[in-house]
Order: C-alpha cells, then structure tokens, then sequence
C-alpha cells in the first residue's frame, strides 16, 4: 500500500511537472523594446561605424522587436523553442549629427540598424505559483544584419546654375553572423513577460552609393548632368548587442 501511494504520488509529481511544461507550448507572438549596450549604442562625435572605416561604434538608439516563438514539451519542465524575430534600432542623438545636412532644399533619410535571428535553444520552467510560472530559458542560431538605405535629396534654385537637383542614396550589403540569447521571465496563462539579453556577433559594413546631380541652366552648354557615378564603399564593423523586453502571447 506504502509502494502504491509512492507511485501515485510520483506520477502526479510528474503530471504537475508536464503541466507547467506544456502551459506555455505553442505558437506564441511577441513584441516589446531593445535597449542597445556596449559598442552598439554608442556613437559620441563623428567617430561611428556608419561613416568611418576604423570605427566600431554603432550609434544606436533604443528600437523595437516583433517575433514568433513555437515551444514543444521535452521532459518535465524542459521546452525545446524555435523562434524568428525582427529588431528595430534607429540612430540615436550623437549618430544623428552625423546625418544632418544643414542645407536649405536638402532632404535627408537616415539608415537604422535591422536584425532578424532564427534561433533554436531551450526553456526550463523553474517553478509554479498556482499557475503563475518563472522559466529561464537560451538559445542560439544566425542573424541576418542589415541596415536600411539611406539618401539625400537636394533640390535649389541657385545663381546662374539655375534649378539644381542632386540626389545621393547607399544601399547596404546583408551579413550573416552568429546570433545567442538568454533570459527569463514569468507566464501567467497564455501571457508571457521576458527579459533577455541578445547578442549578433561583429559585422562588417558596406554599401553601394549612387550620385546623380543636374542643373538646368548647363543644359545647353551640355554639361546639365553634373555628376552621375556609382561606388562600393566598406567602412567600419558594428556589433549588435542589447537587452529586450517584451510581452507574449501563446494561442
């Protein structure tokens, strides 16, 4: 009878243990905030990555990042995950000088920092609170860095020249780096909040640029196309890395 209870009361140990495991599997959605740290948000004076080649500071400013996540019950209260997400980082207020174009007639587009990892890793659930459970969880995979173009538009009336436009955009090269994470948080039901830490590996930086500029007045002197030239350019390298906030929802 002892044996009996023993073995009854190891397999609801084991049922309450699977619980926990499979509250949180599924397809889940997430969003919330990344917090660049390190080399990635800084960006003092003229010195960052985007327009020096023996810079590695990133200029980053504090972004956004949308995802999914697919969780799968392994044993007890270990999950195996795969997830695909998006991460967002514009340029924050020192690498944003670097952009300005103090002209009048010229507008300018600035470049921000895209990221998206494809990660496989594992989730433990640490403990249970009346269906309120605490988990840890990492993982590892490839990032697919990229930033997006940027440009300048300028378009004046000037002395003797006459209308001048002139228009200047480079288009960024996509690197693959190695890419890791790890953090916890809590789930309460289908709701998930997580603090992480991501980390995407060193990239290098290049871009093509196109130059296209004419002035009216130089038309007929057949010189109205000023410059027209195409370049690629390799500068410094950024290394990605932040925390991340965010909120889940498990369907």
């Amino acid at each position: 009878m002892k044996k009996f209870k023993k073995a009854i009361s190891l397999v609801a140990i084991m049922m309450s243990m699977s619980a926990v495991a499979v509250a949180q599997n599924g397809l889940s959605v997430r969003a919330g905030g990344n917090f660049p740290v390190g080399t990635f948000g800084q960006g003092e004076g003229t010195n960052i990555a985007l327009v020096s080649s023996v810079s590695e500071l990133g200029g980053a400013a504090t972004g956004f990042n949308v995802g999914l996540k697919y969780q799968l019950g392994v044993v007890g209260n270990l999950s195996a995950f795969a997830s695909a997400d998006l991460f967002y980082n514009g340029l924050n207020g020192d690498a944003e000088e670097n952009y300005s174009v103090d002209v009048d007639g010229a507008d300018v587009t600035k470049p921000a920092y895209l990221n998206i990892p494809a990660m496989l890793g594992l989730n433990y659930t640490i403990v249970d609170f009346s269906g309120t459970t605490l988990w840890v969880e990492a993982g590892a995979g490839v990032n697919f860095a990229n930033i997006s173009s940027s440009s300048v538009e300028y378009n004046a009336e000037l002395p003797i020249v006459g209308t001048v436009e002139a228009n200047s955009k480079s288009v960024y090269d996509m690197n693959a780096t190695f890419a890791w994470q790890a953090g916890f948080g809590v789930s309460l039901n289908k709701l998930s909040l997580g603090l992480h830490y991501y980390g995407f590996g060193k990239a290098p930086i290049s871009y093509e640029t196109s130059i296209d500029a004419n002035a009216s007045n130089l038309g007929s002197l057949g010189i109205g196309n000023i410059l027209g030239e195409e370049g690629k350019f390799e500068v410094g390298k950024v290394q990605p890395s932040m925390v991340v906030v965010r909120l889940g929802y498990t369907f």
